[in-house]
C-alpha cells in the first residue's frame, strides 16, 4: 500500500485570491501507521480577522515571527513528494498551495466526498461530526492545522475500512461512473478496485447496472383491503375510557403507568367526535399524553368499522414517535391487529426505473456522481428508498434527487408494476396506505395533495391533526413557489442541446429506431429547442438583472443589509418606473419561454406518435421531457402572475438572501382557510385538531377564524403538572427595551453570562433573530469558556437533533436557539433547568406574508400579530417542564411584558406558576435559590 499525506491549512479567509495561509499541517501515513509529521505557522503578511482568531486560536502575535509561505514551500514539497494528498474539502487547501505552483500533479482524495458516499445516512459531514460518528477521539486545538490533519488521517482510515466491505461490483460501478468526471473520490475508489481485484476478494453481489434487482425489496403480499362499515358503528365511550383505568390493559402493559384524568377526558371527546361525525378542537396541556388520547379511539374506531383514519403531524419527530413507539404500544397493550403506515409526497420516494435510467447514462458532474454513489451505497445497506433516511446536502443535491424521485409524470401504476414488479418504494407505500387503519402524513402533504388532485393519499373521511397550530404555516409553505436564476439555469442545462442533456440523449436513442426522414424532423425540432434554450438563458439573465436593478433602486443604491432585502410586488410597485424595466425584460423572456413550451409540447406529441417504436429507455426520456415541460409551465404561469397578472389570493415578493446575495422570486397563498373549508370541514365526516397551544388570550377564536373552523366543538384540558411548585417565572424589570438596541443587547449578554456562571449552564436561551443570537454567542462564548461552560448555537452546521443530543450530554453548557427550538424540544430532567426567552416572539412586520395577512385585519396588531406571538410564546415556555419531577426557571428578558398593556395577555396565557418580578442583578441568585444549587 502506498503512503498518503494528509493535509490541512488555516487561512485568513475563504478566498485564495485575496486571503493567505496562517498555518499548515502534514501527516504522512500508511494505513494506521504514522510515518512522519510536519507543521508550521505561517506569516500571512496581513492582519488575521478577529472571527478567524476566535475560530482557530491563531493570533497576530503568534504569526508575527513565523516564516512567510515562500520560505517553507520547499519543505512542503519535499515532505509530500508525489504522494496522494488527503484532506477534508481538499480542493480548498489545494487552491491556496497550487497558486504557488505546489502539488499541481498529486492525486487528491477528499474525505468529504468519501464520507458523503460511504456514510449516506450521516447527519453531518464536517470533520468533527465525522470523527464523533466514527468513534475517533477529538484532539485538543480543533481548527489548528496539525490537529485537524491527524483527525483527517483517522477519518480516512476508518472510511477505507468501511469501503472494504462494499461489494466488488458496486466499487466497479463507482469507478466506471466516475471516470469522465473530476471528483474527490475517483482516485480512492480506483485504487480500492485494483487492490480488491488483485487480492481476488469475493463479496456479496450488487445489482447489475441497469437493473433494479436486489437494490429494492420485493413487494409484500397486500393485506385484506379495507371495506368500511356504512354507516360506521359508534364506539362505546365507557369501554374505551376503561382501557386507561388502573387495572386496565395499559396499566398492566406499562410498568410505571400514570392515570391522567385529562388524558381520559380527551380520549372520550375524540371517541365521541369520531363516532358521531363531529369536528373538534382540543387544546391539551403538556403532560396530558394526547397522542394516546387520540390513537386509542382512532385505532378502535378504524378496526371496528374497517376504515381508515388519517393522522397528520407537523414534525418528523412526532411521526417517528407515533409509528415506532405509540402505535406499537397500543397494538401490544390491547392485543389488536392494527395496520398503520406513514406516507409522504411522491418526491420523497426513489423511483427504481428512473434510477436505472440514470445509472445507464451515467453522471455528468461531480455533484451527480456524489449523489449517485450515496444512493447506491444506501440501497446496498438496505435503504428503504425514502429520502428522509439520507443526507442530501444543499439545493444542488436535492435537485439531483428530484431526477430519481417518483415525482414523475410517467410514473403510472401499470408502468411501475411492469418495470419493477412492485419493488418501487412509492408503490409499496401507496399499497400499504390503501390497506392501513391508521395512516400517518404531514401537514404539508395533507392540503397540498387535495389541492393538486389527490395524487398520493387514498380516500378518507376521518382526520386527526396533531401540532395543529402549524397547519397554516405548513400548508402555506407546501403551496408556495420559489425560483432563483440558478434554478432556471439548472432546468435549462437539464434540457440540454442537440449534443447534451435530455435533448441529446433523445436524439441519440431515436437515431437507432427512426427512418432518416422522421429523424430529420426531430433533429430540426431539437436544433430549434437548443436555440430557444440558449436565448432563454440570456433572457432570464437580463430579467434577473432588471430585478436586481429594481431592488437597488428600492434601497436607494445602498448595499444589501445583513438581513437581506424583501420587496412585496403590489399594485403600487407595478406603477413605479423601475418596475417598467422588469416588465419589459419579462415580456422578452416570456415570449421565448412560450415558444419553447410550444415546441416541447410538439416534440412530446411527436414522440407519442411513435410510441410503438420506443424502448424502455426512450419511454423514460419521454417521461423526463414531460416533467421538464411541466416545470417550465409552472415557471411561466408563476412568473407571469408575479410580474403582470397577479391574483388577489396570492402574495408576491422578490428577495435577496443575506448569506449569498442570491435573488429569488416567491409566491405564497394569502389564506389557507378556504382550502380547509372546501376540502376538510365540508367533506370529511370528522376533523379533530389538537395541540398544546390552540388558544390565544384564553379562547380558540384566533385559530378558529384562521382555519375556518366555525362549526368545530372545543375542549381545553390543562396540564397535570404542578407548575406552582415546579416553575418560577422571573420577569426582569430593569432591562432596556428592545428599541434601545445597543443597551438592550449589552444587558442580554451580561445577564446570560452571569446567570450561566451562577447555575453552571443547563440553560436554553430562545431568540427571535439569528443575527442577535450570533452576536450574543460571540460575546459571551469566551467569558463562559473561561468558566468551563460550553456555548452551543443553532446554525453551526449541526442539525437541531444533533445539537440537542450534544447539549443533553454536556455537564456545563448553554444552548442558543431560534425558531426551530421554540417547540419540539424535549429535554426532561436537570439537563435543562433554565429557560430564557430573550424577546417576545413577534413576527417581523415587514415579512411579506405577515404584512399581506396583516392587511386583512381591521386591527392587525391585536387580531393577528399578538395572537401569533402568544401562541409561539406558550410553545417556548413549554420547553421547560416536561415531566412531573422537573423543576426550573423561565426568565423573560423583554420588559415590554411589564410595560405594555398587552404584556399581561402573555402572562395570563401561561399555566399558573410562581411569579417573581426583579432586576437583572438579582436573577442569578433567584435561580440558584429556586434550583437549590
Amino acid at each position: 500500500m502506498p503512503s498518503y499525506v494528509a493535509l490541512d491549512i488555516e487561512t485568513t479567509g475563504l478566498d485564495p485570491q485575496s486571503d493567505a495561509i496562517t498555518e499548515i499541517g502534514l501527516v504522512r501515513f500508511n494505513g494506521h501507521r504514522v510515518e512522519a509529521e510536519w507543521s508550521s505557522l505561517v506569516n500571512p503578511g496581513r492582519s488575521i480577522p478577529t472571527p478567524i482568531t476566535m475560530l482557530t486560536g491563531i493570533t497576530n502575535e503568534m504569526v508575527r515571527n513565523a516564516p512567510p509561505l515562500k520560505a517553507v514551500l520547499h519543505e512542503i514539497a519535499d515532505f509530500v513528494g508525489d504522494s496522494p494528498v488527503v484532506g477534508h474539502n481538499i480542493r480548498f487547501d489545494l487552491s491556496f498551495l497550487q497558486r504557488q505552483n505546489l502539488l499541481l500533479d498529486n492525486p487528491a482524495i477528499d474525505t468529504y466526498e468519501l464520507a458523503a458516499v460511504l456514510l449516506p445516512t450521516a447527519s453531518r459531514y464536517n470533520l468533527s461530526a465525522l470523527a464523533q460518528l466514527l468513534g475517533i477521539p477529538l484532539l485538543e486545538h480543533a481548527h489548528r492545522a496539525l490537529a485537524d490533519t491527524r483527525v483527517t488521517h483517522a477519518v480516512f482510515t476508518r472510511l477505507s475500512e468501511k469501503a472494504q466491505d462494499l461489494p466488488l461490483d458496486l466499487v466497479a460501478e463507482l469507478v466506471r461512473a466516475g471516470e469522465p468526471i473530476e471528483w474527490g473520490g475517483q482516485y480512492f475508489f480506483r485504487q480500492l478496485l485494483r487492490t480488491r481485484a488483485r487480492a481476488g476478494v469475493s463479496a456479496a453481489r450488487h445489482a447489475d447496472s441497469g437493473a433494479h434487482g436486489p437494490l429494492f425489496a420485493a413487494a409484500e403480499p397486500p393485506s385484506a383491503p379495507l371495506q368500511p362499515v356504512n354507516p360506521p358503528e359508534p364506539l362505546d365511550e365507557e369501554e374505551v375510557a376503561a382501557l386507561l383505568e388502573y387495572g386496565g390493559p395499559f396499566a398492566r402493559y406499562f410498568e410505571q403507568y400514570e392515570h391522567r384524568p385529562q388524558q381520559v377526558g380527551m380520549l372520550r371527546s375524540v371517541a365521541h367526535a369520531l363516532s358521531y361525525g363531529q369536528h373538534l378542537m382540543v387544546e391539551a396541556g403538556t403532560g396530558t399524553g394526547k397522542s394516546f388520547a387520540y390513537v386509542v379511539p382512532a385505532a378502535l374506531f378504524a378496526l371496528q368499522n374497517n376504515l381508515r383514519v388519517v393522522i397528520s403531524t407537523n414534525t418528523i419527530n412526532l411521526q417517528d414517535q407515533l409509528i415506532k413507539k405509540d402505535i406499537p404500544d397500543v397494538r401490544a397493550a390491547l392485543g389488536i391487529d392494527l395496520r398503520a403506515t406513514v406516507i409522504k409526497g411522491r418526491g420523497n420516494y426513489l423511483c427504481p426505473r428512473r434510477l436505472d435510467h440514470f445509472r445507464h447514462r451515467g453522471p455528468e458532474t461531480a455533484e451527480e456522481m456524489r449523489v449517485l454513489g450515496k444512493i447506491l451505497v444506501w440501497l446496498n445497506e438496505n435503504g428503504s428508498g425514502d429520502r428522509s433516511e439520507i443526507n442530501l446536502n444543499g439545493p444542488i443535491e436535492r435537485d439531483i434527487w428530484n431526477r430519481f424521485s417518483a415525482e414523475d409524470d410517467a410514473c403510472k401504476t401499470e408502468v411501475c408494476l411492469s418495470r419493477t414488479g412492485g419493488a418501487c418504494p412509492f408503490f409499496q407505500a401507496r399499497l400499504a396506505a390503501q390497506n392501513a387503519h391508521l395512516l400517518i402524513v404531514n401537514h404539508a402533504l395533507l392540503l397540498s395533495d387535495v389541492a393538486t388532485g389527490n395524487r398520493v393519499l387514498p380516500e378518507y373521511d376521518f382526520l386527526i391533526v396533531d401540532e395543529a397550530h402549524h397547519v397554516e404555516a405548513a400548508t402555506t409553505n407546501a403551496l408556495s413557489f420559489r425560483v432563483t436564476q440558478g434554478d432556471l439555469a439548472r432546468v435549462l442545462r437539464e434540457l440540454g442541446s442537440t449534443s447534451s442533456g435530455l435533448l441529446g440523449r433523445l436524439l441519440g436513442g431515436l437515431s437507432h429506431i427512426l427512418r432518416p426522414s422522421d429523424l430529420a424532423a426531430f433533429e430540426q425540432s431539437a436544433r430549434r429547442a437548443t436555440d430557444l434554450a440558449f436565448r432563454l438563458d440570456h433572457d432570464f439573465r437580463e430579467f434577473f438583472a432588471a430585478l436586481d436593478s429594481f431592488l437597488t433602486d428600492q434601497r436607494d443604491g445602498r448595499p444589501v443589509s445583513p438581513y437581506g432585502q424583501q420587496e412585496r410586488i403590489l399594485p403600487a410597485t407595478r406603477a413605479q418606473p423601475a418596475w417598467g424595466d422588469v416588465e419589459v425584460q419579462w415580456d422578452v423572456a416570456h415570449e421565448t419561454l412560450t415558444l419553447l413550451l410550444t415546441l416541447l409540447s410538439t416534440f412530446s406529441k411527436s414522440l407519442a406518435d411513435h410510441a410503438e417504436l420506443l424502448d424502455e429507455e426512450l419511454e423514460d426520456l419521454q417521461g423526463s421531457l414531460s416533467n421538464l415541460n411541466r416545470r417550465f409551465s409552472e415557471v411561466e404561469m408563476s412568473l407571469n402572475a408575479l410580474v403582470s397578472s397577479p391574483s388577489s389570493d396570492f402574495i408576491y415578493w422578490v428577495e435577496i438572501s443575506p448569506n449569498n446575495n442570491q435573488l429569488a422570486l416567491q409566491i405564497a397563498p394569502l389564506h389557507i382557510g378556504p382550502l380547509m373549508q372546501e376540502y376538510l370541514w365540508n367533506k370529511k365526516s370528522s376533523v379533530i385538531l389538537t395541540s398544546a397551544t390552540l388558544t390565544a388570550s384564553g379562547d380558540f377564536d384566533y385559530l378558529r377564524e384562521r382555519l375556518y373552523a366555525a362549526d368545530a366543538d372545543e375542549l381545553t384540558l390543562g396540564s397535570p403538572f404542578d407548575y406552582q411548585s415546579s416553575a418560577l417565572l422571573y420577569l426582569v424589570n430593569d432591562i432596556a427595551e428592545p428599541a434601545d438596541a445597543n443597551n438592550y443587547q449589552r444587558s442580554v449578554e451580561q445577564t446570560l453570562t452571569r446567570l450561566a456562571k451562577a447555575t453552571g449552564g443547563k440553560m436554553l436561551a430562545l431568540f427571535t433573530s439569528y443575527a442577535q443570537l450570533k452576536r450574543t454567542s460571540q460575546s459571551i462564548g469566551p467569558h463562559l469558556a473561561e468558566a468551563g461552560i460550553q456555548v452551543y448555537e443553532q446554525g453551526e452546521g449541526a442539525s437541531a437533533n444533533t445539537l440537542l443530543e450534544t447539549f443533553r450530554e454536556a455537564d456545563r453548557a448553554i444552548l442558543l436557539g431560534t425558531r426551530a427550538f421554540w417547540e419540539g424540544v424535549d429535554i426532561p430532567g436537570a439537563a435543562l433547568s433554565i429557560l430564557v426567552i430573550v424577546k417576545l416572539p413577534f413576527d417581523v412586520p415587514s415579512d411579506p406574508i405577515v404584512a399581506a395577512r396583516s392587511e386583512t385585519f381591521e386591527d392587525p396588531f391585536s387580531e393577528y400579530s399578538l395572537p401569533e406571538a402568544i401562541l409561539r410564546f406558550r410553545q417556548g415556555f413549554g420547553r421547560l417542564i416536561r415531566t412531573q419531577s422537573d423543576r426550573g426557571i423561565v426568565a423573560i428578558l423583554d420588559r415590554r411584558i411589564l410595560t405594555k398593556r398587552y404584556g399581561k395577555l402573555f402572562i395570563q396565557s401561561l399555566p399558573e406558576c410562581k411569579l417573581k418580578i426583579g432586576t437583572m442583578a438579582d436573577l442569578p441568585a433567584a435561580a440558584v435559590r429556586w434550583l437549590n444549587l
